[in-house]
């Protein structure tokens, strides 16, 4: 079970450069579903070494695709239903946000079941099984912490639409899958710069993930699902990254994974990935047998939401096949007036 005071210390967001993060949970989870030929499951159990996670998709289908995107989903709708069954508008007024914050949460409620709703009935119209919602595990939070948790998911969730839209065959999907997108970015901005009062956006794209390494993040929060539910694009979760949440642009940082989970015999062989909207920085652990690793800085790009990912290689793009530990999300909030910013968005 995850540790509430966990929960709650890794979703602080933090008014500074500090960053707030999702926490990584060490529990096991079994996600039983139907395999595509044979017995398989997903799981968030790494007991295979990263080399053998493939990252060809292409056998992948669209019920597959649609799948994932609905498994996202409900959990949105879960965390969302079970959050604001919880908080009243006076819980919201307590915690300092005023009546329409909690109001426009409905809305975003109403708009994951929309979501829902349309993803489904294009599944029933292909003629393929439907996931069923899971079983899931938010921990103990209050509103200025579900209020951080909801800016990750929906950021997160533009990152799945954006890195699984590539996966589909048929190009008429394609339409409602980039409207999905537009609205869960659409929420996360809302969040950090209304609610929040951080910035917009990162810069002038989203960082797109993989199936399995959204997956990483969102087996944080899921139980067990239902053994009847069919395959997914996704079919794994990587091993989970610890990041204090002390960390800063700049700073050395003394991360936290199991080494003996992935097939390398130390950490020269292993990189540090930072997935961000202005591109992808690489930088070596401080050793061979040291765990911390210096921070980019602000000015060499690490602001706004950030991925940071366990890697093999820094001479292709970060895949499944690269990735062996992660993704953990952190959010750098940067003051865009600075002059040192600035440069990094030219006119």
């Amino acid at each position: 079970m995850m540790k509430s005071a966990l929960f709650l210390s890794a979703l602080a967001f933090f008014s500074s450069t500090k960053a707030y993060t999702i926490p990584q949970s060490k529990r096991t989870i079994d996600i039983v579903g139907k395999s595509r030929g044979s017995a398989s499951h997903y799981s968030s159990s790494s007991s295979s070494s990263s080399s053998s996670y493939s990252s060809d998709y292409s056998s992948i289908t669209d019920a597959e695709v649609l799948n994932y995107a609905l498994t996202l989903e409900h959990l949105e709708v879960a965390f969302y239903t079970q959050g604001l069954a919880n908080f009243s508008a006076d819980a919201f007024a307590a915690a300092g946000f005023a009546a329409a914050v909690r109001a426009n949460y409905d809305e975003i409620l109403s708009h994951e079941e929309t979501h829902i709703t349309l993803l489904q009935s294009v599944l029933e119209e292909m003629g393929a099984d439907i996931v069923q919602e899971c079983t899931y595990d938010f921990g103990s939070v209050d509103v200025a912490s579900f209020i951080a948790m909801s800016a990750a998911f929906e950021t997160v969730g533009a990152s799945a639409y954006s890195g699984a839209s590539e996966l589909l065959s048929d190009r008429e999907l394609l339409p409602a899958a980039s409207s999905i997108l537009s609205t869960e970015a659409r929420q996360s901005t809302w969040i950090q710069s209304t609610v929040q009062h951080l910035n917009p956006w990162s810069g002038a794209f989203e960082v797109p993930l993989t199936p399995n390494q959204i997956f990483t993040i969102a087996s944080n929060f899921i139980v067990t699902c239902p053994s009847s539910n069919p395959p997914i694009a996704a079919t794994h979760a990587f091993p989970p990254i610890g990041i204090p949440t002390t960390a800063a642009p700049g700073a050395s940082v003394q991360l936290s994974f199991d080494l003996n989970e992935t097939s390398a015999s130390d950490l020269s062989e292993l990189f540090v990935a930072f997935l961000t909207s202005n591109g992808t920085i690489f930088e070596q652990f401080s050793s061979s047998d040291s765990y911390n690793v210096t921070f980019p800085t602000q000015e060499e790009g690490l602001l706004g939401t950030v991925f940071v990912l366990i890697v093999n290689s820094t001479t292709e793009a970060v895949t499944d096949a690269t990735t062996v530990a992660g993704p953990t999300p952190l959010m750098f909030p940067f003051n865009a007036t600075d002059p040192q910013i600035e440069a990094l968005f030219p006119n």
